[in-house]
């Protein structure tokens, strides 16, 4: 993405961007960068369905036990396990778009050289905090795989389930992360 003159739009605004290094990025970068972009395209559109399915389940709740008043055990552990799987699960696209809430007062301050690097050093720190997330939850997802934990309601499903989703969704997220800070690194801002 050049602006006129052939300048990166950050050089254009002031800033220090890196011009690209010769051979970067290679084909395997761009496939690796391009498979963690589409997955969580694909999860991010599935996190979706999954609060989608939640709608249509809490409904069918509210419908049979106050208008039936036959009440299930199953739908609120459902809920629970879609949407914080759903949660977890759309960090990575929510990244990858970075739709997150942001602190826009520091934006409009700072210049964008100093914009850049704030974001670089956040988003090191994020990726750190996440896959040290990552690690102890897959753990702990593993415990529950292996002495087979359930919940303690009458419908008893496996704990596994909600830790594998928040497990998957964290590595998402740090994949997504590494992608961009190699990326501001590397090639500038300029993708």
């Amino acid at each position: 993405m050049s602006g006129a003159g052939g300048t990166t739009p950050m050089a254009a605004e002031g800033g220090d961007a890196a011009p690209p290094r010769a051979g970067f990025p290679g084909p395997l970068w761009r496939g690796f960068s391009g498979t963690v972009k589409a997955i969580n395209r694909v999860v991010g559109f599935l996190a979706g369905l999954m609060v989608v399915a939640s709608c249509v389940i809490i409904t069918n709740e509210v419908f049979w036990r106050y208008y039936l008043h036959r009440p299930h055990t199953w739908n609120l552990e459902v809920n629970i396990f879609l949407l914080v799987g759903a949660t977890f699960l759309a960090a990575g696209y929510t990244q990858l778009r970075r739709a997150h809430v942001g602190t826009e007062v520091l934006q409009t301050i700072m210049s964008p050289r100093w914009n850049r690097r704030r974001i670089l050093v956040g988003d090191m720190l994020s990726a750190l905090l996440c896959a040290f997330t990552a690690v102890m939850v897959l753990h702990y997802d593993w415990q529950a795989w292996t002495k087979d934990w359930t919940t303690d309601s009458t419908w008893a499903p496996p704990l596994w389930i909600p830790y594998t989703l928040i497990g998957v969704g964290l590595v998402l997220i740090t994949l997504e992360y590494l992608v961009q800070i190699v990326e501001e690194i590397v090639l500038g801002g300029e993708r």
